[in-house]
């Protein structure tokens, strides 16, 4: 038998975790290992090993991950979300369920729709409990060891690891990667964050290394994020994309924080995706 879902959180000194990674030990079914990259105040409010680490997530993550396979290889799933998820402990503990219920092997809890969001793919929809999709972001992965082992070569030295989150659906089946409609986050901080700038600094350019990642490993080519099926009120499977593609046009015409003109214009290029383009690959 597995052992329990190791959450692995990276926590800055203004983080915004909320309640959920504060549930004490005995309260929670899931392991935590905190992996600071500053000094953190209230650090011993937190119940779980400590493990600093300065610098970007991803190459903190790969370097954790590489020196302690004991950690993580034996577990089921493993999630490694941002330190600005904001939600409380019985949505974490219905995403891993869902995640653990529907077998999914790569996974993200939906974001609310006020919260600050790059991808439309990402953000919960009405009337669906679980969408399966092509795309899962770097904010708050779920893996299983099989998929974060197949992804470790893509984390190595890379701050951002931007564009890691096109590319490790690739190969799994269609029901396999999906986002949480039922557990919704918030994602409380403005886009952009301080990472970029503080790899600035010492001369590391996330964009450049994205750029670059696309062209060694997907053409050049910027694949469009979209959803493929859900579960959910509407019906379970895949009766092709309409129905999951209406889930989404009804969340924008009855979420006014999806009315700003950013949102609109991320939503209409997603929704068109899954109307126009016959392939489900990324």
């Amino acid at each position: 038998m597995s052992a329990p879902v190791l959450v692995v959180l990276r926590l800055g000194a203004d983080h915004r975790v909320s309640g959920w990674a504060k549930t004490p030990r005995a309260a929670r079914d899931w392991d935590l290992v905190l992996s600071p990259y500053q000094e953190v105040a209230d650090l011993s409010a937190f119940e779980g090993e400590v493990v600093p680490a300065p610098g970007g997530k991803w190459e903190a993550l790969h370097a954790l991950f590489v020196a302690r396979p004991e950690l993580w290889e034996h577990r089921a799933r493993i999630w490694m979300p941002d330190d600005d998820l904001e939600g409380d402990a019985a949505t974490v503990a219905r995403f891993l369920a869902l995640a653990r219920a529907r077998e999914l092997s790569l996974a993200q809890p939906a974001l609310t729709p006020d919260s600050a969001f790059s991808h439309f793919v990402t953000v919960r929809h009405l009337l669906t409990t679980v969408r399966y999709t092509n795309f899962v972001e770097l904010m708050a992965p779920l893996a299983t060891p099989e998929v974060l082992r197949a992804s470790l070569p893509m984390m190595e030295g890379r701050a951002g690891a931007k564009g890691l989150d096109y590319l490790w659906a690739r190969g799994l089946p269609p029901r396999a990667v999906g986002v949480v409609d039922a557990a919704p986050m918030r994602h409380a901080r403005p886009l952009g964050g301080a990472l970029a700038p503080a790899m600035a600094k010492v001369g590391r350019d996330l964009e450049a290394e994205r750029a670059a990642f696309f062209a060694a490993h997907l053409g050049g080519a910027h694949p469009r994020s979209r959803s493929l099926g859900h579960d959910g009120p509407l019906g379970r499977g895949r009766p092709g994309r309409a129905c999951v593609t209406l889930a989404g046009a009804l969340t924008v015409a009855l979420s006014p924080p999806l009315w700003r003109r950013a949102a609109l214009v991320r939503a209409g290029k997603t929704l068109w995706a899954q109307i126009a383009r016959a392939d489900d690959a990324p």
